[in-house]
């Protein structure tokens, strides 16, 4: 019979092979793919972790794009459409102070 245990918890793993040797079963160690590709994982996530852009992206600037969608926004028109809904659903009047 064969058992597979997966495991990121090395602690726990050594446990388990520490017991299976007590126990006279045999514990071979299978690399994982990322190990027997080259890929070393802490070095995959520091290079991620670590990545620059060499240019701007292509959607443009984000903040800039904020900016614009802010500008175009009349405050006045959705102070008084916030007024109308209020009205509507009976909750409370609201008096013009102008």
């Amino acid at each position: 019979m064969e058992l597979i245990l997966k495991s990121n918890d090395k602690q726990s793993i050594a446990k388990i092979i520490a017991l299976a040797k007590e126990l006279n079963i045999i514990v071979e160690e299978k690399k994982s793919e990322t190990e027997t590709n080259g890929i070393n994982r802490e070095a995959l996530k520091e290079q991620i972790l670590n990545f620059r852009a060499t240019s701007e992206s292509s959607f443009g600037d984000p903040v800039q794009w904020q900016r614009e969608q802010r500008e175009d926004r009349d405050i006045g028109a959705i102070l008084e459409n916030q007024k109308k809904l209020i009205e509507l659903e009976g909750k409370i009047e609201i008096e013009e102070t102008e």
